[in-house]
């Protein structure tokens, strides 16, 4: 197979199927990620310290959950949490912030829904998928599938990355204005971070892969076949007789 036929539309539709079905198994993935936010967390505790007379051993305590939970998913998404409703699920406590008692598994209380965003982003795939692998067997022209498969693919893409900056929003908006949250001058939400999980980066990478593989194939053309030439007629000898002109009647 020549370069030309592996960037070009043969190649994009035969790898193309396997792309899109790597995207829809990393909806399976985390997400989105609920951490703490641990610089703004210590501002805050230390404030708190001062005026309520917290002991040095407490204190200690509480930093020490807190450098523990840097960088750790308090809780997670999935892409089909998100899609559909779910629970999502309890990240992994540290032991220093969970000595006493077990971290509670119910969190229906941070359930926020179907994501319509994301659902779409969802049915881009399928429908990239569907186009993929008509025309895998020949139903859709190349140069068609081409560039359907690239434009769902783009639409997917930039589906995602909204419902993350809406999930995000929505997640710190509930936190915000969660009980327990009216401690004066402090927002709850700035004691947190949304980031993007292993799942949603591994999806817009492979779609991007997916976008210009088949913007590739749209330009670039697999040489023709060869054609055999036909092989040349042996020459008639100049001596050779000539036929017989009929004579007149």
């Amino acid at each position: 197979m020549s370069v030309r036929s592996l960037i070009g539309e043969p190649g994009a539709r035969r790898v193309s199927p396997l792309l899109l079905l790597l995207v829809i198994l990393s909806f399976f993935l985390v997400f989105a990620g609920v951490s703490c936010n641990s610089v703004t967390t210590k501002k805050a505790i230390a404030s708190v310290d001062a005026t309520q007379g917290v002991t040095g051993a407490e204190a200690a305590q509480v930093n020490a959950c807190v450098n523990a939970l840097n960088g750790v998913n308090i809780l997670t998404y999935s892409g089909w949490q998100l899609t559909f409703g779910k629970n999502p699920v309890v990240g992994s406590i540290p032991a220093t912030c969970n000595q006493n008692n077990a971290a509670s598994t119910d969190t229906s209380s941070a359930n926020i829904g179907p994501q319509l965003l994301a659902f779409l982003a969802l049915a881009c795939v399928f429908l990239g998928l569907l186009t993929t692998m008509l025309g895998l067997f020949g139903l859709v022209a190349s140069r068609s599938r081409a560039l359907v498969t690239a434009i769902f693919a783009a639409g997917a893409g930039a589906l995602l990355i909204l419902d993350h900056f809406h999930v995000r929003d929505v997640l710190l908006s509930k936190i915000s204005s969660s009980e327990g949250s009216n401690v004066p001058g402090l927002d709850p939400a700035s004691l947190f971070n949304v980031d993007m999980g292993i799942g949603l980066l591994a999806a817009l990478a492979i779609l991007a892969v997916t976008f210009l593989y088949n913007l590739s194939a749209i330009f670039v053309t697999p040489p023709p076949p060869a054609v055999a030439e036909p092989e040349p007629l042996d020459p008639v000898p100049l001596d050779s007789p000539q036929p017989a002109e009929d004579a007149p009647p």
